[in-house]
């Protein structure tokens, strides 16, 4: 049994490594995330709004992997017509931790973003985010090679002599995206679809992430397209169907997959009460299999996700609670009711 635990904690340190020299991490609930999906996300919302996303991955090792991001997202009328969306200012914060020596990512970010209308039918969104991402290690906390004697075996009394590297490093970030979108009314009844495509490109000033004094090791652009619509099936269920490809250095995550919307009524004041039932699978390729569930009504929505391991890694017996688990919520105030633009977005 402690091989088995030593072999599975390697693996994981080993993962660990690979995902942060490899790409960022990725929501399974990536629509519910906008300002971390495309910056463009901040035109389009009708209605200040604030969201929050936590993941917990791999429950089963001492320290498990956590991600977390807060947004807030303002929009921006026309002064002449309150009911015309120009676009809409963003803050998000972000922060992922990893490993028992605390490797931890913070970043702020500021967000503009602004709506071109082609016409009736047919918008793009486009955005830009900048801020700082702040990298720390705590190397108390790692045990090294030299700090081992053959008599007593790890000695955390041995200085290791470990002095290149760097506790805490900052830098800058910038990224960007656009959006096309048709239907933007989102007038499902009437017109039976509303469809969107978007392209970002995160850490495009590809920074200096590098926490070895004197090294430099360039942050890898992150690019993300999403697509994705909704269909109306009748006058309570609408489907969604979208897809996500993230591509960082050689790495590669593919997300395709579903949700159904089902409304039963509507909410005239502020109430906990929902009026809507929300479920959809994704898959992750070659990695994971997703389920989600959530409840809202138009002042806010609540989900909650699992993802089921279907790579090989499953097959250990260390690996229960291997998978990941996320938690959403998102709060609206009220908007404006003869808005003429409210996007149809990939989240529920």
């Amino acid at each position: 049994m402690y091989i088995k635990n030593a072999i599975w904690s390697v693996l994981v340190g080993f993962t660990l490594v690979l995902i942060s020299k490899g790409q960022d991490a990725v929501f399974s609930q990536y629509y519910s995330s906008g300002l971390y999906l495309n910056p463009a996300f901040a035109a389009a919302e009708p209605a200040t709004s604030v969201g929050f996303n936590s993941r917990v991955q791999w429950k089963s090792i001492t320290t498990p992997y956590t991600t977390n991001q807060a947004s807030l997202i303002v929009p921006l009328y026309r002064s002449s017509n309150k009911a015309l969306n120009l676009g809409g200012l963003g803050l998000s914060v972000f922060q992922n931790k990893a490993g028992d020596i605390g490797l931890t990512s913070l970043g702020v970010n500021i967000n503009a973003a602004f709506v071109i209308p082609l016409n009736e039918q047919n918008h793009i969104l486009t955005g830009v985010q900048v801020g700082f991402m702040q990298k720390t290690i705590d190397f108390t906390k790692g045990q090294w090679g030299s700090q081992f004697s053959p008599v007593n075996g790890f000695d955390s009394s041995i200085d290791p002599g470990e002095y290149n590297f760097i506790a805490s490093h900052t830098y800058p970030d910038v990224s960007f995206g656009a959006i096309y979108y048709n239907n933007p009314r989102r007038e499902i009844r009437e017109q039976g679809k509303s469809f969107y495509l978007g392209y970002s490109a995160y850490h495009f000033n590809k920074p200096n992430e590098s926490v070895i004094k004197d090294q430099n090791s360039a942050l890898p652009v992150l690019s993300k397209i999403i697509a994705g619509g909704e269909f109306s099936l009748n006058e309570t269920w609408n489907i969604s169907p979208n897809a996500l490809i993230a591509m960082q250095n050689t790495a590669m995550q593919i997300n395709v997959g579903v949700y159904g919307t089902f409304s039963f009524g509507d909410v005239e004041s502020n109430s906990l009460v929902p009026s809507r039932l929300i479920a959809g699978v994704w898959y992750r390729v070659k990695d994971s299999y997703i389920g989600s569930f959530g409840i809202g009504n138009k002042f806010y929505t609540l989900g909650i996700s699992y993802d089921m391991n279907s790579s090989t890694l499953r097959h250990s017996s260390s690996a229960k609670g291997a998978g990941a688990y996320e938690i959403s919520i998102k709060i609206n105030t009220p908007r404006i009711e003869k808005i003429q633009r409210v996007y149809q977005t990939p989240r529920i």
